[in-house]
């Protein structure tokens, strides 16, 4: 099944916020194109703190993940985000199951 990563961080100045959004974007369809393994990336806001992101990340195993990491092609991809945002620690976690609606199914015939 499938790893997560996620990457906490905030944002040094809010100033930088549509830059730091857009550039993450660009990373993250690169990342998706050239990086074997990666199965989606996500970057998520905290509503209460919009200094407060996650870098959600899925993988197809932590291997995967600790590959890139490792190579020093991951310092040229994704270091210059360094420059809006201060990452707070990484947490990984491996999917256990999942359930999920494969068609829309009328809720009189559950």
């Amino acid at each position: 099944m499938a790893t997560y990563v996620m990457v906490f961080g905030r944002l040094n100045r809010l100033e930088d916020k549509e830059v730091f959004e857009a550039e993450f974007e660009q990373v993250s369809r690169l990342l998706l194109k050239k990086v074997p393994g990666i199965l989606r990336d996500e970057l998520i806001q905290d509503s209460s703190d919009p200094h407060s992101y996650i870098m959600l990340s899925e993988w197809v195993s932590k291997e995967a993940w600790a590959t890139w990491q490792r190579a020093p092609i991951h310092e040229e991809q994704v270091g210059h985000l360094q420059n809006y945002w201060k990452g707070q620690g990484v947490k990984i976690f491996n999917t256990v199951f999942n359930v999920g609606q494969e068609a829309s199914v009328p809720a009189e015939t559950l």
